[in-house]
C-alpha cells in the first residue's frame, strides 16, 4: 500500500488509508506515537492508562476494583533508582 506525503504548514503531512486507519482503530483526533526503527518509522496508537485497564480486565474502566487485581495487587517495581520517596 502507497501514500503520497503533502505539504502541511511547515510540516509534511500523510493520508492513512481508510482501510488502514479502519484495522488499527484509528479516528481523528486520536494521539498517535511515532518511532525511528531501522530506518524506517513506525507509528502506533497511543492509550490512555485507563484504556490499558480496560483491555486488560475486559471491562469499562468505571467497573475495575481492587478485588479484579488479586491478591497481588502490590507491584514490585524495583530497587529506587533517583530520588523517590514512597
Amino acid at each position: 500500500m502507497n501514500a503520497l506525503l503533502s505539504k502541511w504548514g511547515n510540516s509534511i503531512g500523510i493520508r492513512i488509508p481508510a482501510l488502514v486507519a479502519e484495522s488499527l482503530g484509528l479516528n481523528v483526533g486520536d494521539s498517535v506515537a511515532f518511532e525511528l526503527k531501522d530506518g524506517g518509522l513506525f507509528m502506533k496508537k497511543k492509550q490512555s492508562t485507563a484504556q490499558m485497564f480496560e483491555a486488560f480486565y475486559n471491562k469499562p474502566f468505571s467497573e475495575i476494583t481492587v478485588n479484579d487485581l488479586g491478591p497481588a495487587y502490590h507491584i514490585d517495581w524495583g530497587e529506587d533508582v533517583g530520588g523517590e520517596i514512597i
